[in-house]
């Protein structure tokens, strides 16, 4: 098990004793580890990936996408705790965020392989977003009195005030277009930033990625459509394109930003080359839920 203390604005912190207790319980006797600093994770499933059955990552989305970065090409399966802000890639796990609940389905054991995304050398077990997401993600990290949704939230309405549309080339599956664009979401799972559902009809296990392009968009619109993201409504917007891509490349002559699970790549990127990997992860999930 690799623990984030600084998960969830600090409530690794906060739970670590009850949650060790309650695993222990559980489960039995297993190597519990901290995440000391950013990639620690990363370095520590590394090291075990090839010799335990289950890595249990305790944290946010960020801390699982370290953890999937270290235990890529290995014999382990992920299972999950999530104590994050946003724990978007759980809900395709269809974890509840209950900690309790959460141990009992690593209990039961039930597993399926799951398809990874790749954005250059980084993988992406949930999803990765191009522009105007990803400067909320930077945006959402300067936020230390919110916890949850409200954080993203928060984020988005003060990024409306900043943001400008990009330029960028796109090459999907062979295919190259130039575009004026607000965002680009790529999906593996249907939810980012806390809850946003940009690529809603996205399975895991599809051997696909759900793209939704968001051409750019004026403030009004950004206000008059950003409720309609929440609930994953805007699919059939005039600005919105929808696809599913094995793979996509695309090209910022004046550089863009981009994230990874929300882990920020970079403010001014050139080129992003993203690909799937299909049935490339073991992960525990819940099957009794709907």
């Amino acid at each position: 098990m690799i623990i984030n203390p600084s998960a969830g604005r600090g409530k690794g912190t906060r739970l670590e004793e009850s949650i060790r207790k309650l695993v222990i319980q559980e489960l039995g006797d297993m190597e519990i580890y901290n995440s000391e600093y950013p990639g620690h994770a990363r370095k520590l499933a590394a090291e075990l990936k090839e010799k335990c059955a289950v890595i249990v990552a305790v944290g946010g989305d960020g801390t699982i996408n370290e953890v999937v970065n270290g235990m890529m090409g290995g014999k382990a399966a992920l299972a999950v705790i999530p104590i994050g802000s946003g724990n978007d890639f759980t809900k395709m796990l269809r974890l509840p965020k209950d900690i309790s609940y959460a141990i009992q389905v690593i209990k039961r054991n039930q597993r399926k392989r799951i398809d990874v995304g790749k954005v250059g050398d980084r993988y992406f077990p949930n999803g990765m977003g191009i522009g105007f997401d990803a400067w909320v993600v930077r945006e959402s990290t300067k936020v230390h009195k919110l916890r949850g949704f409200l954080i993203y939230l928060y984020a988005v309405l003060k990024t409306v005030f900043l943001y400008k549309n990009s330029m960028v080339d796109v090459t999907i599956d062979g295919e190259n277009q130039s575009k004026n664009i607000f965002l680009i979401a790529v999906g593996n799972g249907k939810a980012m930033g806390g809850g946003f559902y940009l690529t809603p009809e996205a399975e895991f296990d599809d051997g696909l990625l759900d793209v939704c392009i968001i051409r750019s968009l004026n403030k009004k619109e950004v206000f008059l459509n950003l409720p309609k993201a929440i609930k994953g409504n805007h699919m059939d917007l005039e600005q919105v394109t929808m696809l599913r891509v094995n793979n996509l490349h695309v090209h910022s002559e004046l550089g863009i930003a981009a994230h990874a699970d929300g882990e920020l790549l970079g403010m001014d990127l050139k080129d992003l080359e993203i690909s799937v990997i299909p049935s490339s992860l073991e992960v525990i999930f819940n099957s009794e839920a709907e």
